[in-house]
């Protein structure tokens, strides 16, 4: 009865610290604004992003023109001054200030807490009034009749839209909820595996429990980031939200792969470490009669 209640807790707690590192890292990641800015800064040095903020911004000067003649000749005008603003060094404070509004209005979204967006046709975007002020300031540097507050256009690239937010909204209130619980609840159950343990057993308990929990995280690593990214894959987004969208998955899932790779480690360490000391314990001699 002890060896059945202790695999129990055994597979409990390895299905427990699956749980785990992917709530905390939607808890911690992809919902928290300043380690989401964090992961997705490096994106403003990415050439494909700076590709397609800078079509972005050209698409929306040209936009704000009524003549459409004057509209085509400035296009190639306007163009080169968006593409010259994405490649300087005002680029990147730029985009970390656009990323923390966007993520903002995104994680107020998830938890239903706008008033703007209907999680039932819900859309996330990235705001480009933080671009359009040195855009526009270039373009009066040139002599071009841009007018003042130019830039407060409410103008932003599409990065998905959604038919499913409504149950993403579900999941967000569930991990919130309990994320906080899982790794203590995780510890628990493994302490409780090792001790339900016939006291002979409990050091291989802990290293059969640590050998798991690493191969479970290996398979996660395989796993979890192919399925994020098929995901976002099937999303429906804007012509240039496409390459920044795929951008930020990617650099998004950075953090995940590091957290799943420390908790191989701590699984790893624990099977070698317990596996150590079963060996040690079983080469001491027996106390004397």
């Amino acid at each position: 009865m002890r060896s059945f209640l202790s695999g129990v807790l055994v597979a409990l707690a390895v299905l427990a610290a699956v749980v785990t590192v992917p709530a905390r890292y939607v808890e911690g990641t992809l919902l928290d604004t300043d380690a989401y800015v964090a992961a997705t800064a490096p994106l403003a040095h990415e050439i494909t992003t700076q590709d397609a903020v800078a079509e972005a911004l050209t698409d929306t000067v040209v936009g704000q023109i009524d003549s459409g003649v004057l509209a085509g000749a400035l296009k190639p005008v306007v163009g080169e001054v968006a593409d010259a603003f994405v490649r300087s060094d005002s680029f990147p404070p730029a985009w970390e200030a656009a990323s923390r509004q966007g993520h903002a209005s995104t994680v107020a979204v998830l938890r239903d807490e706008s008033a703007v967006v209907d999680a039932a046709d819900g859309v996330v975007t990235l705001p480009l009034d933080p671009f359009l002020e040195s855009v526009g300031q270039a373009l009066r540097d040139r002599g071009l009749p841009v007018p003042e507050g130019f830039a407060s256009t409410g103008a932003d690239v599409v990065l998905y839209a959604s038919r499913d937010l409504a149950a993403a909204q579900s999941a967000v209130a569930l991990v919130e909820r309990w994320a906080p619980w899982t790794l203590p609840v995780t510890v628990l159950l493994a302490v409780l595996a090792v001790l339900a343990a016939r006291p002979g057993r409990r050091v291989r308990t802990a290293a059969v429990m640590g050998g798991l929990v690493a191969a479970a995280m290996l398979v996660l690593l395989v796993l979890l980031p192919e399925t994020v990214q098929a995901a976002f894959a099937r999303l429906d987004v804007g012509a240039s939200g496409r390459q920044v969208l795929d951008d930020t998955v990617d650099a998004l899932l950075v953090p995940l792969r590091t957290q799943l790779w420390w908790a191989v480690g701590v699984g790893a360490a624990v099977a070698v470490g317990s596996a150590v000391v079963g060996a040690v314990l079983r080469r001491r001699p027996a106390p004397a009669a």
